[in-house]
């Protein structure tokens, strides 16, 4: 006759320190010295019937005694593994809701992250931004600038302040300047895009 139903296996209810929620510590500990102490007892019942046992083979004890104290030793037992039962229910259950809570937390913790990921990007995005917008700026005085001397020497030449071929080498310097700023233009206003993509989230 075995008394080892319902038994936990050693390592069945081990839960990280960590994983335990304040709300839950209390109950588990308590819950689970309980079953350790009744795990405990049904083994001292079961070594009482071996005992028991024993007795009767030796003819320490009669057929009649040993019945009898074996029907009592079972109703303890009977009643021990019923407690038992239900205290395993609830320590599963108190697991099952500590792992639940704290896969809930994890999940918290990686969308602070990311929130805090996301405005560390966005912050750095709206410096960079606004450092590339003066940038786009000096660009845009720059062209004029050139627009401004190509029409001098073109007023230059026309007069005759300058010759041909000093008007040819500065126009070609001009063209090439305005060459370099609409490469870094297209450049910046490309960067500037992506840039208003992540500020805007």
């Amino acid at each position: 006759m075995s008394h080892h139903e319902g038994h936990l296996p050693q390592e069945g209810f081990s839960v990280d320190p960590k994983e335990i929620l304040a709300e839950y510590s209390v109950e588990w500990v308590a819950l689970r010295k309980s079953f350790d102490e009744l795990k405990q007892q049904l083994n001292d019942i079961q070594d009482n019937l071996n005992v028991l046992d024993k007795k009767l083979e030796t003819g320490s004890i009669t057929d009649q005694e040993h019945i009898k104290l074996y029907r009592q030793k079972w109703a303890e037992s009977t009643q021990m593994i019923q407690v038992k039962r239900e205290v395993e229910s609830r320590l599963y259950e108190i697991q099952k809701e500590i792992r639940e809570a704290n896969k809930q937390l994890k999940q918290m913790e990686i969308d602070k992250a990311r929130r805090h990921r996301f405005e560390e990007e966005r912050s750095h995005a709206m410096i960079e931004w606004m450092s590339l917008k003066q940038g786009f700026d000096l660009v845009d005085a720059r062209r004029a600038e050139i627009n401004a001397e190509s029409n001098k020497i073109e007023m230059e030449r026309r007069s005759g302040k300058i010759s041909e071929e000093k008007y040819r080498e500065s126009r070609i310097d001009q063209i090439r300047q305005l060459a370099e700023l609409s490469v870094v233009e297209s450049d910046v206003k490309h960067r500037l895009a992506e840039l208003l993509q992540i500020i805007r989230g």
